[in-house]
């Protein structure tokens, strides 16, 4: 029996839930397919991961499966795919913790300040009525984030939106923030935190 063939009876018979051929599928590509995905993200246990997932989804959906496919392309395309999403995930997380590190610079350096001055009340009245300003959306957002410490993605979860939906809302609310309160930092901070534009 030629390769072709055998792939895409190992395929059909997956699809019926037969775990002998799923099992030597998994014999079969589970080491390539782990060689594949380090090439991605460059962590052997992060590979092993991804690769043990796509198994799992090929197990989970084999009803779903088109059997007159080929086993091996399906499984290298669902490890890539996966594979981009962690790489596309992982950005957005990067991208958060140096959102994270700024807003902890900008909040250091209005603490170190204004702690002991005259101003220190006057800022703290002017960040609440920034606060209470805030579309109430945007103000719920903020307050789960800066108050209650959960992450974007906790947010998301909580009240039933998107990740992308928390990040926009928390990009205006800095945005305002900034705004709001940009005659608390010099020209200099202000160039050297990237919001003088």
């Amino acid at each position: 029996m030629n390769s072709e063939k055998s792939e895409s009876l190992l395929l059909e018979k997956i699809q019926k839930g037969d775990e002998y051929a799923f099992e030597i599928a998994f014999l079969k590509y589970y080491t390539p397919l782990c060689k594949y995905i380090w090439k991605y993200v460059r962590s052997e246990d992060l590979a092993e991961e991804i690769v043990q997932e796509v198994f799992a989804t090929v197990w989970e959906t084999r009803a779903n499966l088109d059997s007159s496919g080929h086993l091996r392309g399906l499984l290298y395309e669902i490890a890539r795919n996966q594979a981009l999403d962690y790489i596309k995930h992982q950005k957005i997380v990067d991208k958060y913790i140096a959102e994270a590190k700024q807003i902890k610079t900008e909040e250091q350096y209005l603490t170190i300040n204004y702690e002991d001055s005259r101003g220190h009340q006057e800022l703290v009245n002017d960040v609440e009525e920034a606060i209470a300003g805030l579309p109430p959306k945007a103000q719920e957002v903020y307050l789960l984030n800066r108050e209650d410490g959960l992450t974007y993605k906790e947010i998301a979860k909580y009240l039933g939106i998107s990740i992308k939906t928390v990040e926009s809302q928390m990009r205006r609310v800095l945005q305002i923030l900034r705004d709001h309160l940009s005659k608390y930092l010099s020209i200099f901070v202000l160039i050297a935190l990237g919001l003088y534009f």
